[in-house]
């Protein structure tokens, strides 16, 4: 594993009260909140994140699926939670 890897994974591993584990100012980090309870709430927004929902979370790969293609929908599936976790969150 690189170095840059190491460091990083580290890093993660250390950040608390954060949804995606990038450290940032918690006043950043409601604003990043706010920004996506108001684009992905309500109807569109519940649309949008039922389609994000039935590519990522709901799709079963089949067992021919490479590493690459796995380590993508994992992928995509992380980012479909950090998304869906900040819309969630409580207003601060």
């Amino acid at each position: 594993m690189s170095e840059f890897i190491e460091k990083r994974a580290r890093a993660a591993q250390k950040v608390e009260g954060t949804i995606d584990a990038f450290a940032r100012p918690a006043d950043m980090e409601e604003k990043i909140n706010s920004v996506c309870r108001q684009v992905l709430t309500g109807p569109e927004g519940d649309k949008l994140m039922n389609y994000l929902q039935s590519i990522t979370v709901m799709t079963v790969m089949p067992a021919s699926a490479t590493d690459g293609e796995l380590r993508m929908q994992e992928g995509m599936r992380r980012l479909y939670g950090i998304m869906d976790a900040r819309r969630r969150s409580e207003p601060k």
